[in-house]
């Protein structure tokens, strides 16, 4: 197959997930020496999460409509420069606060990036490798996922100064900036600037029923994604895997599981979209096998199954964790106002990431109450569940692949 233009925005796109993902997660292996040096807690250490995906969920709207409005590719280069900054500005913090402050206006930058670079995506591809584009690209965040956890505490214990990991991180950022500025263009407009169809894209984006679906839709799966995310390494260690390396080398390998199925999922839903099976149904088929196996998890630690299995499930569940996103986003895409792509998308994460707030403290107060993780990890299958009822309830546009 020849080197097309929009194979190469795929892997630019992915090089920046990588960027990005690195610098969030990053810190998430030396929380123990930022601890230390700072004296607090780990309630407190905690905030240091909630910073950021407080200031990147409220970015995600405004910044698809500052791309829509001023050009994708130079909010793309002012995102990635500034996250270059602010991981530097990481490693040269004198106290806790200022580690706070640095990580929120981190959030912000990286906020910039998903509403512009899924765009992008949807802008350059041709519909019948959408899938499969949405796969390559979102590789990166999974890879980023995995290269953070493994190699941010390799670094500390090298260097024995967590500051070292942001100032490694940095480079990764500034030379996405260079790799877009060099072969990433604005996409020709598609809205015109007439008065009564930028109000009826608007209408749809925030009003369309469609829309909705697919916004909740994103929540549900979101939620389940970050539950495991963020309890995993303590759900490891409450099954008796005792020390911290171990259980963060075990949920580190979930971004490692992600890669195959965002890439076998994406493409696959290409394919039988061009034979007539909508991409809606691809969503629904994971979303369903996921929720089987997070049911079969909670039941897992409910007994208190060996951790093998349990492994297995939350592996298995990683493959379509990450693999039900590249039909999504197709789908998405299709449905999305033309013109005001970049304002869907952040509408769409915007109302996702909210479940980055809701999923870990309340199954953290499930944990607190019963004493267990498996009351959380049902109400995450649940969740799930309700998600496929949302997608099964979407009309896809004509033209789709499939037929209403």
């Amino acid at each position: 197959m020849p080197w097309r233009k929009y194979h190469t925005i795929w892997f630019v796109m992915a090089f920046g997930w990588v960027a990005l993902y690195v610098v969030r997660m990053g810190i998430s292996p030396v929380l123990g020496m930022i601890m230390e040096e700072f004296h607090i807690s780990y309630a407190t250490a905690g905030s240091l999460f909630s910073a950021i995906f407080l200031s990147y969920t409220l970015m995600q709207l405004p910044s698809g409509y500052l791309g829509d409005r001023f050009g994708r590719r130079k909010i793309l280069i002012i995102s990635t420069l500034l996250w270059f900054f602010f991981s530097l500005g990481t490693a040269l913090v004198q106290s806790f606060a200022m580690l706070v402050a640095v990580r929120f206006l981190t959030g912000f930058a990286h906020g910039a990036y998903f509403g512009n670079e899924k765009p992008t995506i949807v802008a350059f591809t041709p519909v019948e490798k959408m899938g499969q584009g949405q796969a390559v690209s979102f590789m990166g965040l999974a890879f980023g996922f995995f290269l953070a956890v493994f190699s941010s505490g390799m670094i500390a214990d090298y260097t024995h100064n967590w500051r070292w990991v942001f100032v490694v991180f940095a480079f990764p950022s500034i030379i996405t900036s260079f790799l877009v500025y060099k072969y990433v263009q604005d996409p020709k407009p598609v809205l015109k600037e007439d008065a009564a169809q930028v109000r009826a894209a608007y209408r749809k984006a925030f009003m369309g029923r469609d829309l909705w679906l697919m916004y909740t839709l994103g929540f549900t799966m979101l939620y389940a994604y970050w539950l495991l995310a963020t309890w995993m390494p303590s759900i490891y260690m409450e099954m008796g895997i005792s020390t911290i390396t171990a259980s963060s080398v075990l949920s580190g390998i979930l971004g490692l599981v992600g890669l195959p199925g965002l890439f076998i999922i994406g493409t696959l839903s290409d394919a039988f979209s061009r034979r007539g099976v909508g991409r809606k149904w691809f969503v629904a088929a994971s979303a369903l096998i996921w929720a089987l196996l997070m049911f079969a998890m909670a039941y897992a630690v409910e007994i208190r199954a060996s951790s093998t299995l349990i492994t297995v499930l939350y592996l298995t569940s990683g493959f379509f964790a990450f693999g039900v996103w590249p039909p999504y986003y197709a789908l998405l895409g299709e449905l999305a106002p033309k013109g005001i792509v970049g304002t869907t998308f952040g509408l769409a994460n915007l109302i996702g990431f909210l479940s980055s707030w809701v999923a870990p403290f309340f199954t953290g107060w499930i944990k607190d109450t019963t004493g267990s993780f498996s009351g959380g990890l049902y109400v995450a299958a649940f969740v799930l569940a309700a998600g496929i009822i949302l997608i099964l309830a979407v009309k896809t546009p004509k033209g789709s692949g499939v037929s209403e």
